[in-house]
């Protein structure tokens, strides 16, 4: 026998007992099972046949229902198909105990088949009855929550997917698509987001007399959040292109708005360059992979970041690089994820992959997809799996 002392009270979340419809076809037989089952602390309703008890079902809305097998006209078995096929949820998943007076495997697989959700045979104990009904209600109860979580799970995700299309918009405003022009320079760029919203952001300004400002920023993270960094990154770099003209000072100002900000709770890499009309580049980056310049006989150099994270510290001194592009040279700034592949062992690339990467690949026409054609040669087959930023700019 089961203690029905040990089942938890808090099965049905009401302040009353739980509601048991119980049909059975025989009077006697229905009345001593009411009487038991009001002394375990239910609630009892009664049918009389299959007909009253698929009627009491939908205006009672009753927890569990209590179903003899054998009854005359509508079984316990075509009554359970009805309820199954009922276009109200409430009575599709009334939780249906059987009762049986047949004790064989058969008659078990049938009661089942039927769509009851458990059994007892006769005759009855009525503690057995009562940890049965006790344990239906518990999984009912189980299994409404899991409803109403998988709505409230559905809500957030379709608020979530309006955020993220929002922010994706935005964001599409924040990344030019019209290259600049300048005499005996060609540009070229590539923005591919992991998914809608990305971390990576990259921009350019004129900064006079056929000179050029270009930048490229990479905060932490996807998604909406994201989408809020990169928004306030092109903001600061723009704003900090109209006052400084060294790449340098113009990390240190926009890592002192940064940091005015968020006073040092995030963090984002970071480069600038400025380019001349006859070929000259001024780089300074900030915890960022190291400009690469592809000369036209096939060498690349090198110019590391010397600044540290933009929003980690106040500082005003960023170091810079100088160098020059004579005709068929080219310069890759860069986020991380224009190497963010995995070699056939499972190593990931660094950038020094990249690097002897452009020894091979010349500067031209559609000169990113030749470099990512080319790395992903080398990869184990998985994509790369951050955002993509890049800008290249060649001397013609």
């Amino acid at each position: 026998m089961v203690d029905r002392q040990s089942f938890s009270p808090e099965i049905i979340p009401s302040t009353r007992p739980p509601r048991i419809l119980l049909a059975d076809d025989e009077a006697v037989s229905r009345r001593l099972l009411s009487d038991a089952l009001q002394r375990s602390g239910f609630e009892v309703h009664q049918a009389a046949d299959g007909d009253e008890a698929l009627r009491l079902a939908a205006s009672e809305a009753p927890d569990l229902l209590v179903l003899d097998f054998e009854m005359p006209r509508l079984n316990g078995a075509e009554i359970c198909r009805r309820l199954r096929a009922s276009e109200h949820e409430e009575l599709r998943t009334l939780p249906v105990v059987m009762l049986t007076a047949h004790t064989g495997e058969a008659e078990e697989i049938s009661c089942l088949q039927a769509g009851a959700n458990d059994f007892v045979t006769k005759p009855v104990s009525r503690d057995v009855l009562a940890a049965r009904i006790h344990t239906q209600l518990r999984l009912r109860s189980m299994g409404d929550e899991l409803r109403q979580r998988n709505e409230e799970l559905a809500r957030w995700r379709t608020e979530h997917e309006a955020d993220l299309a929002a922010a994706h918009a935005t964001q599409q405003v924040l990344i030019p698509t019209r290259l600049p022009t300048a005499e005996r320079w060609s540009f070229e760029s590539i923005y591919q987001p992991v998914i809608e919203i990305g971390g990576d952001v990259f921009g350019w300004r004129p900064a006079g007399e056929g000179s050029w400002h270009f930048w490229v920023a990479d905060a932490t993270g996807h998604g909406a959040a994201a989408a809020l960094f990169t928004a306030l990154a092109t903001q600061l770099f723009r704003q900090a292109c109209e006052t400084e003209q060294e790449p340098g000072a113009i990390l240190c100002t926009v890592n002192r708005e940064f940091r005015k900000v968020f006073r040092g709770r995030a963090f984002m890499t970071a480069c600038c360059a400025l380019i001349g009309p006859g070929g000259e580049l001024t780089f300074s980056g900030a915890g960022h992979p190291p400009l690469l310049v592809r000369r036209a006989n096939g060498q690349v150099d090198s110019f590391a970041s010397h600044k540290t994270l933009l929003g980690l510290a106040d500082d005003d001194i960023a170091e810079q690089s100088q160098t020059t592009l004579e005709a068929g040279d080219a310069a890759l700034l860069y986020s991380d994820g224009l190497f963010a592949f995995k070699k056939p062992g499972g190593e990931r690339f660094t950038h020094e992959n990249l690097r002897e990467t452009l020894r091979a690949v010349t500067p031209g026409v559609a000169f990113f997809d030749r470099i990512l054609s080319s790395l992903q040669d080398g990869t184990n087959g998985e994509p790369c799996d951050d955002d993509i930023a890049a800008i290249a700019l060649q001397r013609s």
